[in-house]
């Protein structure tokens, strides 16, 4: 493969992308935990999680290493916070739901 084809550029683009992908998958296991379940989805390749019909929406940077969230994905983030404190980053988000939000379950 020759840098600079269209195929190492999306090549590229994929390897930067699995950093926000695994961030995200992370964080939905999470946030199972507070009993909210986000789906996954994908906008022209970049991975988000949609909570309640669009009621809030998580995002990525490529890397992994920030999530946004807000009602409009990549517009304004509502939030933000790094995702190396995923229990809190979760937290956060459930606690912005509101009337959604459950505490976490407890292990017995």
């Amino acid at each position: 493969m020759f840098p600079g084809t269209p195929v190492s550029g999306r090549l590229s683009a994929a390897a930067l992308r699995r950093g926000a992908v695994t961030a995200l998958q992370h964080l939905r296991t999470e946030l199972h935990s507070h009993r909210i379940y986000p789906a996954i989805v994908y906008d022209e390749g970049q991975p988000r999680l949609v909570i309640g019909n669009d009621t809030l929406t998580v995002w990525a940077d490529r890397e992994g290493m920030f999530f946004c969230w807000g009602a409009i994905h990549l517009e304004q983030p509502a939030d933000h916070a790094p995702a190396d404190d995923l229990p809190k980053v979760a937290r956060r988000i459930a606690e912005q739901l509101g009337q959604h939000y459950t505490e976490p379950d407890s292990p017995q």
